[in-house]
């Protein structure tokens, strides 16, 4: 059995998803100033967010996490490919060093887009052994 003691938990309160972005972006940046994250790790999740844009890539599982329409989510690391011109986000993810992949995946846990959210939380729980809870109203138990 693990050790409970051991277990790494974030958790993110529902009531952060009504905020503006800088709050948001705060109290992520907090969750992994904690976790020991660099503040040069968290400038890389800046530029890493203007690829994204550059790209138009918002709308693609670039974290590898895909919602597989009532089966739940699937890690599909080619699901993320730009066409015009040809970019691989989720390889462009998969390249940045560790903490700032782990950065980016918490800053996206305290966003307002669910398909975000659950990436991330799939990604933080496969890849870094991360429990993450949701609280609030409205909060999924699983």
């Amino acid at each position: 059995m693990a050790d409970e003691n051991n277990k790494k938990v974030i958790t993110v309160d529902l009531a952060m998803f009504g905020e503006d972005a800088a709050a948001k972006t705060a109290a992520a940046n907090k969750v992994a100033k904690e976790l020991g994250i660099s503040d040069e790790a968290l400038a890389q999740v800046e530029d890493f967010k203007q690829q994204l844009t550059d790209h138009d890539a918002w709308d693609l599982p670039f974290m590898g996490y895909v919602n597989e329409d009532g089966y739940g989510y699937a890690y599909v690391p080619d699901a993320a490919i730009c066409h015009t011109p040809y970019w691989d986000a989720h390889k462009a993810f998969m390249d940045l060093p560790y903490d700032v992949q782990t950065a980016f995946a918490i800053r996206m846990l305290f966003t307002h887009r669910p398909v975000d959210r659950y990436g991330a939380d799939m990604f933080l729980h496969y890849h870094r052994g991360f429990e993450v809870q949701f609280v609030g109203s409205g909060a999924n138990k699983y």
